[in-house]
């Protein structure tokens, strides 16, 4: 007979420098499912939870559906809406009972309006209702900032391995293989933490293009070889939230019938110390200024151009809104060009009530904060498409889940289609382009706001590619920010050798 699982998804990285917050509407706006739509919609998609449908189909377990709450970055989740899931989590669960174990898919660096640690805050409610015997497997992303609250209340966690987030659905059935071991009682997993004294390390985890993380997740996979190590987890952290302990950590899951904790924790501390060692090793964008040099002497090729906006990255929490880069773009007369998204949902509703073909002269985006990244930017053009904002991920992140921009135009201002939505979305699927008619493939130059993830689906298609800081909230020069919680002395903050 198979075991009853809970399986739940509750996703938010929040970006504790950003005045836009995360409420209802902002997972309503990206994914929330209930009960057994959850497992429809997220079936076979490069997701945590069909990763663990995959290891419940096999093992045969009885699935207990949940929710799947997930929201775009941005500030701290509300009270109104944490205390919402929380009550649907808990009364999912009674009813749900008698349960084996339960799998559950957070993001790691979730802030709320009352608790720096999200993620801790809310498992300690489902362990309020379940107790302290029932296994909880946790898969997170890489770029979590781990409390020490959290090893206490979970047995088992799973980090991505990758940036580009290309392994979800594998670390999904990573996690659901070692709860069925749990569940069994073939093992006594236990998780600890270790922390380097940084802030900022792993080369915020890219993997794309083989530098530290790369060789730290070799030193982490040559101490995964030891009796009783069950899962280690390296994780970047997310700089963008003023919290106790964001910045890299060290998870690891052992087995307590076969190592004591303090081997666990001195193989967690090993690999800090390697973590430590690339400190200095950072891919950093180049400025706006190098950029637009460049373009000017860059030769046409017959792919394109990628220039990605690291510093308005909607995927960390920037605001989506700046135009430093359109307005660059327009100063040097480039022309077949796109830059996507752009979020302006008041741009987004008068272009599109004015329809396909309207001709008009109008300010878009820095409408967050004109300070940051460029303000109000006055252009004249035609509205090429109007749409609902409505697609599928071609992948490889997310492949098969759908999505949405809400009511959103492309916005053709000479020679440049600009995407225009009303929800704040990073760009890192050449559908999300394709959602307003924009064809990424046929434009000499195509610029996305995104730090590291567009390379999954755009490096194929580009000729080149320059990541910029245009100066957005998101920009990596960490002395831009005031950090008031973050643990002290700490890198690079501090000394850089502290």
């Amino acid at each position: 007979m198979g075991f009853r699982v809970a399986i739940i998804e509750f996703a938010h990285e929040s970006n504790t420098f950003s005045p836009r917050p995360t409420e209802m509407q902002t997972f309503e706006a990206s994914r929330l499912y209930f009960g057994n739509e959850m497992l429809i919609r997220m079936r076979e998609t490069n997701s945590e939870i069909a990763g663990c449908i995959d290891v419940s189909d096999l093992r045969g377990w009885t699935l207990m559906p949940i929710f799947s709450a997930h929201a775009q970055p941005a500030g701290p989740v509300t009270e109104e809406a944490r205390h919402h899931l929380i009550n649907e989590a808990l009364r999912g669960i009674a009813s749900a009972k008698p349960l084996d174990g339960i799998f559950v898919a957070l993001h790691g660096a979730m802030v709320t309006q009352t608790s720096q640690d999200g993620e801790s805050q809310f498992l300690a409610h489902i362990r309020s209702v379940v107790g302290d015997a029932i296994p909880i497997a946790v898969v997170l992303d890489l770029h979590a900032n781990i409390f020490d609250e959290m090893p206490g209340l979970i047995d088992i966690a799973v980090s991505y391995r990758t940036y580009p987030h290309v392994d979800m659905r594998e670390r999904g059935r990573e996690a659901a293989e070692l709860l069925q071991r749990a569940m069994s009682g073939e093992i006594a997993p236990k998780v600890v933490v270790a922390r380097p004294a940084m802030i900022a390390g792993c080369d915020d985890g890219r993997t794309t293009e083989n530098g530290p993380m790369c060789r730290i997740l070799e030193h982490a996979d040559r101490e995964a070889g030891a009796p009783g190590i069950l899962n280690i987890s390296v994780n970047a952290g997310f700089t963008e939230a003023d919290v106790f302990a964001a910045g890299p950590s060290v998870l690891i899951t052992h087995d307590r019938n076969t190592i004591a904790d303090s081997q666990a924790q001195e193989v967690a501390r090993r690999i800090c110390s390697t973590i430590w060692d690339y400190r200095h090793e950072w891919s950093k964008p180049i400025s706006l200024e190098d950029c637009m040099l460049k373009l000017k002497s860059r030769s046409k090729s017959a792919s394109p151009l990628v220039i990605a906006d690291f510093s308005d990255n909607p995927g960390s929490g920037a605001y989506g809104d700046c135009t430093a880069i359109l307005s660059a773009l327009l100063q040097a007369e480039i022309a077949n060009a796109a830059i996507g998204t752009l979020y302006d949902p008041q741009a987004a509703k008068l272009l599109s009530e004015a329809g396909v073909g309207a001709e008009l002269t109008l300010s878009i985006g820095g409408k967050t904060d004109a300070a940051v990244g460029g303000g109000p930017l006055e252009v004249t053009g035609r509205v090429m498409a109007v749409s609902d904002g409505r697609f599928t991920f071609q992948g490889p992140l997310y492949t098969g889940l759908t999505g949405q921009v809400g009511q959103s135009v492309a916005f053709r201002t000479r020679g440049i289609d600009v995407m225009i939505t009303s929800e704040n979305l990073q760009m890192f699927d050449l559908n999300i382009f394709r959602a307003v008619g924009i064809e990424p493939v046929e434009k000499e130059i195509v610029v996305v706001k995104s730090m590291q993830h567009f390379r999954g689906a755009f490096t194929p298609i580009a000729s080149e590619i320059m990541v910029v800081d245009a100066g957005g909230l998101c920009s990596p020069d960490l002395t831009r920010r005031t950090y008031r919680n973050v643990r002290r002395p700490v890198f690079p903050l501090d000394h850089p050798d502290v």
